[in-house]
């Protein structure tokens, strides 16, 4: 049952990504770490299109009856999406580290997901900002350390102003989403077995609420021995 479920997840998912927009800034290169021009101009870009990029999610999400708006309700319906349909967006074999990073391979082909991925990521970072006057959208240039440029979100946009316990400091939404459809494939291909935070229901309701909550205390330590269980089991 799980896996004629998942089959036709696939299609559905895929179906409505024919025709989506493909995100692609300017400069992107694996081999040359990009210059602050460049970067700034990829930054510009990302600033004139995410308007464009929030409709296009929008008209995708809207075929699966999901209505995005900033809103708690429509946080969690998002994340129920992501839980469920999140992995079909995460490439099969080839350099999806890459990919997110330099935009190389290019975001379409088998990589076409990504932009979703990415979208979801802007839509995610708009939300935090819109519930939290602490944080805005930045560019980051890396922190003067040796091979800084190997970080998450070096070159990227990301989120400042974060005082949250584990992410102050320039914060990659898109990495942070990346990871959550990352689980969500993981459950695809072998079942709702927990091996970290991020595998368990509601990890990404969870982790944004708490990043668009400015007065949020750190979060309750909780211990995760259980998770090497692998016998350790979320029911359907």
């Amino acid at each position: 049952m799980r896996v004629l479920r998942n089959l036709i997840d696939h299609r559905r998912v895929w179906r409505g990504l024919r025709d989506y927009p493909i995100y692609s800034p300017p400069f992107h290169d694996s081999e040359l770490v990009l210059a602050k021009r460049e970067i700034e101009t990829n930054y510009e870009y990302f600033l004139e299109n995410k308007a464009l990029r929030l409709e296009y999610l929008a008209k995708y999400l809207r075929t699966f009856s999901v209505e995005l708006r900033f809103s708690a309700e429509v946080l969690s319906i998002l994340d129920a999406w992501v839980y469920r349909y999140g992995g079909h967006l995460v490439p099969a074999g080839g350099d999806t580290i890459s990919a997110l990073a330099d935009y190389e391979p290019a975001w379409a082909g088998k990589y076409l997901g990504l932009n979703v991925v990415n979208d979801i990521a802007i839509f995610a970072g708009d939300y935090i900002v819109s519930k939290n006057l602490r944080t805005r959208w930045d560019v980051w240039f890396g922190d003067g350390t040796q091979r800084d440029y190997e970080k998450q979100g070096f070159g990227q946009p990301c989120l400042f102003g974060l005082s949250h316990v584990s992410r102050q400091g320039p914060h990659s939404v898109l990495w942070e989403i990346y990871r959550f459809c990352d689980a969500s494939r993981f459950r695809i291909l072998h079942g709702n077995v927990v091996v970290s935070p991020s595998h368990m229901p509601n990890a990404m309701l969870r982790v944004l609420t708490h990043l668009a909550d400015p007065g949020a205390p750190p979060p309750v330590s909780v211990s995760y021995a259980y998770l090497d269980d692998p016998n350790f089991v979320i029911d359907d």
